[in-house]
Order: structure tokens, then sequence, then C-alpha cells
């Protein structure tokens, strides 16, 4: 989660929920052989998050043939209360240590910055 987040515009006629939670999609790609490490680091991560007020409310492993290919492998919903809670969480001193190890497990991140919309 160290890459900066892209900036998403709303558009289109669905109006934001304002007030909500900061929500990133993080997109990821493994190096090969590493998904028992890669679930191992997200436990220790997750709970990191939980200190800033971090969740990850979903996680979703891709099924199909292209998975951590030309698609990720998994996807994250992941929420802050605040672009402060984002930013102690990134600098950490618990998630800066574990720098070199997400680099040795995840060789590609995509960051997404969001806002929920209304129910369609």
């Amino acid at each position: 989660m160290s890459d900066r987040p892209q900036s998403a515009s709303c558009n289109g006629g669905t109006p934001a929920i304002h007030g909500g939670r900061k929500t990133l999609v993080v997109s990821l790609w493994l190096r090969a052989g590493a998904v028992a490490d890669f679930e191992a680091f997200e436990r220790r991560v997750a709970k990191i998050l939980v200190r800033h007020g971090g969740r990850i409310e979903r996680a979703i492993r891709a099924t199909s043939p292209q998975a951590n290919a030309s698609e990720p492998f998994e996807v994250h919903v992941v929420s802050f209360p605040d672009d402060e809670s984002l930013v102690a969480y990134r600098y950490d001193p618990e998630t800066r240590a574990l720098a070199d190890e997400r680099a040795a497990i995840i060789a590609r991140t995509v960051i997404v910055e969001g806002v929920d919309v209304q129910s369609y």
C-alpha cells in the first residue's frame, strides 16, 4: 500500500455519498510462487491497518486464466476514516519496515481512490 493513490473522478449521474470513509480499490499482482507469503503478509498488514482505523472491506481473488498476468491476482477494497488515518498508516514505522518484504512478494500495485455512491 505504499504506492501513491490515483484520484478517481466521479462522472455520470450518481451522486457521491458525503461524509463516508476514505476508500481505496487496490489491485495486486504477485511474484511467482508468492501466494503463501502474500497471505501471511496481508494478515500482518491488516493488524497495522486496524491501529489506524483502516480495514480491508473486501478481498477478491481472481479466478480467470489471466489472473496475475493481464488481470490482478487479488483486488482489495480498503477504507480509512479519513486522509490523516491513511497517511498515518503509510508512515507507521511497522508499515515502512515491511517495504522490502512487500517488494519481494508483490510485483505490481494499482490504487484507485474513490468515494461510495448511492445504490443503483
